[in-house]
């Protein structure tokens, strides 16, 4: 199955615009490129203008739900977005978001530095981030902007948004299973079965009680106490083989976890093992 994040990804080369796909409760799934733009990304480091943001998604998504249609717009600070509605089976289930372009205008480059002046306290820094913004045509943006509706409408008819099984916490801890011996990052997983990272997190935590990370350390640790009782490999190479990407990090983990080092713990075994045939 296509990664979500390889068609932003695609989308967002032939267009030069940051792409977003966001969950039915607006929590963030996936984005290419992973960080919103300069200017976006400044103002949203002061909590008044990244609540200011919040907000004006918020309002997006809610005129998208309402009317079931795209919706094109200026956001608070006069760039140019986009919000196409998702579904899966029928029902709403996320956005596929457009945006953060300007036209190539004196005018609105005047306009959105009025708009944003109050939430940056340094005029080179703003100039310097609007400058930065991405410019296209009228013409380019309602062209983009037609193009991200096909793509919603295939993401719709593929059911891409729904998670690989309904019980989302077991095929999260058989994945983990089959694959501990890579490396596994939570992005990995959020695109793997196209949920936001706190449904991914909390999911989990409710039917194991744990974390996935602390879920996947501990596995690991169990791959590799049968590999040190029942194997001739290297420290290293068993650190390798369940997935663990640093020797000495597995070592110290390993120590702190069971008040051993592995080499002790295998000659143990091997002792215990020796006694038992004799």
């Amino acid at each position: 199955m296509e990664n979500l994040q390889s068609m932003l990804k695609d989308l967002y080369l032939i267009s030069g615009l940051n792409l977003s796909i966001y969950d039915i409760h607006e929590n963030l799934i996936t984005s290419y490129p992973e960080h919103s733009s300069p200017f976006c990304h400044l103002i949203k480091s002061t909590p008044e203008g990244a609540a200011q943001c919040l907000a004006c998604d918020h309002k997006a998504f809610e005129r998208v739900k309402s009317s079931g249609q795209i919706d094109i717009y200026n956001c608070d600070f006069h760039l140019y977005e986009a919000v196409v509605p998702i579904y899966t089976y029928g029902v709403h289930s996320g956005y596929l978001m457009m945006g953060q372009t300007l036209t190539d205008s004196a005018v609105e480059k005047k306009t959105i530095k009025n708009a944003a002046k109050d939430f940056v306290d340094s005029e080179k820094k703003l100039d310097e981030a609007i400058s930065r913004i991405s410019f296209h045509t009228k013409e380019q943006i309602l062209s983009f902007a037609s193009v991200i509706d096909i793509c919603a409408k295939y993401l719709t008819l593929t059911n891409r948004l729904e998670a690989k099984n309904k019980n989302l916490a077991i095929e999260i801890k058989n994945y983990l299973n089959a694959h501990y011996n890579h490396t596994i990052t939570l992005q990995q997983l959020c695109n793997y079965f196209y949920v936001s990272k706190s449904t991914l997190l909390n999911k989990f935590k409710e039917e194991y009680g744990i974390t996935i990370h602390q879920y996947l350390l501990d596995y690991r640790f169990q791959k590799s106490l049968e590999l040190l009782t029942n194997s001739t490999q290297s420290i290293q190479e068993i650190a390798l083989a369940c997935g663990f990407q640093d020797a000495n990090y597995y070592a110290k983990a390993f120590k702190a976890k069971y008040q051993t080092t592995p080499t002790h713990y295998r000659e143990t075994k091997n002792t215990s093992k020796n006694e038992r045939n004799l």
